[in-house]
């Protein structure tokens, strides 16, 4: 605490003198060009002059300088006094009234001993931001953004002439394929006016046979009939001519896989670590509702905005984007159940009530045809792997494979009446029913490891119906539980799940979810209600 003697010095009054008039009273401003005080009186005089009434007059508290000593701020709630007084104990500056009135136990130092220490420790905050700042530009600098700039240059001119390169030989080809087509049409051409020649030929020649029978006498009859009779079988008419058969064009199919590899693949570590899943750092990005308001089936996400929906009782699918505004629709003429996207020109579907076909949606001229047939089984869930082929449950311990044209290559046995399926990358499969989610490798049939509801909070949940579940590309599976409101979230080779939600989401009854190019979830529920949700 400050002593009495402190005290007596702290009270001893700091006036200042009016430079022009040396009074001591209402001296309060200060011009920064002159280096001088001035009272009230001067100042309004000072401001009127010729030579300064371009100064800058300001409140001492504000002055630039006053020789070399610092000028203290005057009071806000003391007009007229100066706060040249520090409080060390509440480390605050004040006027002489202040300190007597509320700090009189503490400890303090005059305004101008505090104000050196103050401005020396300001000199070593600034020389630690420069020092700060040097090495961020060192950091920035490490990770070499105009080299790998220079590289990712590089790799898009390689991606671009290779593209060229393939367009190229795609054009080629078609170009081969259309000569041939412009050299059978010129060889038609050229034989249907041969063909016409010939028999054009034989009608003058049949005409002139019929003019001189016409005009034959009585006595040149037995001749003429003896002549009709040998050449009559030269135009033998019950000849049989062989058409050429008509070329046909077998268009083929796109193999989006193939022509992956044709034109190269961009082989990356992650550039950043995956987000740990917590549900008190999830958000919600944005909510909607589609108008027919039935329960989500498939979600097929396009890119990180934009999604295909399949909806309950609703014949067709819908295209939306994450504020929910539908920007495409295609009719059809069944209700679809499940969607899996081939590429980015075609759409999978199975259909509800259930069947045996799996449909394909051709998406530049919305064109549906029958993509397999997979009886005696009826479809269910579909999922596409990396390398394009088609994977469709069938509610049975049987999981039917199919190629790219359709056709079935093989069954997976799953241990379970599968439901809902997803493919995982090193060829696993995951397959739920309503209550399991099992781990299978294809090349096998092997359940890897089965999760049964445990939770990595060491909780086991009871009653569930799991419904149609995705994947990122970090191989977590994203499983939607209908009856308790949440989304589990499996990590790869693991039995223990992690809650994807909590209440502040608001998401209820949830259906189908599907993992965007950004690793957005999109939720949908059994109301119609969309949430997509950011990790």
């Amino acid at each position: 605490m400050a002593s009495n003697r402190s005290v007596v010095r702290a009270q001893e009054p700091v006036t200042y003198t009016c430079a022009l008039c040396d009074s001591e009273d209402g001296v309060r401003w200060y011009c920064n060009d002159c280096q001088d005080n001035l009272c009230d009186r001067c100042k309004e005089a000072h401001s009127r002059g010729k030579k300064t009434k371009n100064d800058e007059v300001v409140l001492i508290g504000e002055a630039t300088r006053q020789g070399d000593k610092p000028v203290p701020e005057v009071c806000k709630l003391h007009p007229g006094k100066l706060c040249d007084v520090y409080c060390c104990d509440c480390d605050i500056l004040m006027c002489l009234m202040c300190f007597s009135q509320t700090h009189k136990q503490h400890n303090w130092k005059h305004f101008e001993d505090e104000f050196q220490i103050k401005k020396r420790n300001l000199q070593e905050h600034m020389t630690a931001i420069s020092a700060r700042i040097a090495h961020f530009k060192n950091e920035t600098s490490k990770h070499g953004n105009k080299t790998f700039k220079g590289n990712i240059d590089i790799m898009r001119k390689d991606v671009n002439t290779q593209r060229a390169m393939m367009k190229s030989e795609i054009d080629s080809i078609a170009d081969a394929v259309l000569a041939e087509l412009s050299s059978l049409e010129k060889e038609d051409a050229i034989m249907h006016q041969n063909d016409g020649q010939e028999s054009e030929k034989k009608v003058r020649e049949l005409t002139s046979l019929l003019e001189k029978a016409e005009k034959t006498d009585t006595t040149s009859t037995f001749e003429m009939e003896r002549s009709l009779r040998t050449t009559l079988p030269l135009y033998d008419v019950n000849v049989k001519i062989v058409l050429p058969k008509l070329p046909s064009f077998v268009t083929g199919s796109i193999d989006r896989v193939l022509l992956t590899k044709m034109l190269g693949e961009l082989h990356h570590g992650n550039q950043y670590e995956k987000t740990d899943i917590d549900s008190k750092h999830v958000q919600r990005l944005s909510k909607f509702t589609v108008t027919q308001q039935n329960k989500m089936f498939g979600i097929c996400p396009v890119d990180d905005r934009h999604a295909w929906l399949s909806i309950n009782k609703y014949q067709g699918l819908v295209l939306v984007n994450k504020e929910g505004v539908a920007i495409k629709t295609v009719n059809l003429d069944f209700c679809p159940y499940r969607i899996a996207m081939v590429g980015t020109t075609d759409i999978l579907i199975t259909s509800n009530p259930r069947s045996t076909f799996v449909y394909k949606l051709s998406l530049h001229n919305k064109e549906v045809t029958t993509f397999a047939d997979i009886r005696p089984h009826k479809t269910y869930d579909i999922s596409i792997n990396e390398k394009g082929e088609v994977f469709v449950s069938t509610a049975s311990p049987d999981v039917v494979v199919l190629n790219q044209s359709g056709t079935i290559v093989r069954k997976v046995t799953c241990g379970m009446n599968g439901l809902n399926i997803t493919c995982l990358s090193a060829g696993d499969i995951a397959v739920s029913d309503s209550f399991n989610v099992s781990i299978i490798t294809d090349s096998s049939g092997t359940t890897k490891y089965k999760w049964s509801g445990e939770l990595n909070n060491g909780q086991k949940l009871g009653r569930r119906n799991l419904c149609k579940m995705s994947r990122d590309k970090y191989d977590r599976l994203f499983v939607p539980d209908y009856t308790n409101n949440q989304v589990y979230v499996l990590p790869r080779d693991s039995t223990q799940a992690t809650c994807l939600l909590d209440q502040k989401h608001g998401v209820i009854g949830p259906t189908a979810v599907a993992v965007d190019t950004c690793g957005n979830v999109w939720i949908g529920c059994n109301d119609g209600t969309v949430h997509v949700i950011g990790l």
